[in-house]
């Protein structure tokens, strides 16, 4: 079995009312706009992975997220959600929201560890664009360059 894990609209099925998931993907759509579950779950993976590569190694799928943190990937989609469709978050979804806001601020201060990747990325992955350098250069105020 896997460490790390993609989140598809069937595990937001499985742990949450599909009425409401089903709803977000139909009402109020916009022109062109096939559904919205598959772009807040693009959102909230990549905002996981943001928060775990501050102190821990990524897995090389860019839609992988620890496995661990999937109750909490699936909180977050769902809130997001309910947000989407203008429905006001219950007084407990705001309460797990938060909790699961400190979960990933304690694994983005590496306080609370995640699975390690299953196929990891370099850990210093080499730059595309050169560091700047910096030196010195003097000017010289002359007449020419002072008048403008």
């Amino acid at each position: 079995m896997s460490n790390w894990i993609t989140i598809a609209k069937q595990d937001l099925y499985n742990s949450k009312v599909a009425a409401l998931i089903d709803a977000a993907d139909s009402a109020s759509l916009g022109q062109g706009q096939a559904d919205r579950t598959t772009g807040i779950i693009a959102d909230v993976v990549l905002e996981i992975r943001r928060r775990v590569a501050k102190c821990h190694r990524l897995d090389a799928n860019t839609a992988a997220i620890p496995g661990g943190l999937k109750p909490l990937a699936v909180d977050v989609i769902f809130c997001r959600l309910k947000v989407a469709l203008e429905m006001e978050l219950t007084e407990d979804e705001r309460h797990t929201l938060d909790r699961r806001e400190q979960q990933l601020d304690r694994i983005a201060d590496g306080h609370d560890v995640v699975e390690p990747p299953d196929n990891p990325l370099a850990e210093n992955p080499e730059q595309a664009i050169p560091a700047p350098s910096f030196r010195r250069r003097y000017i010289q105020f002359t007449p020419r360059n002072q008048d403008g």
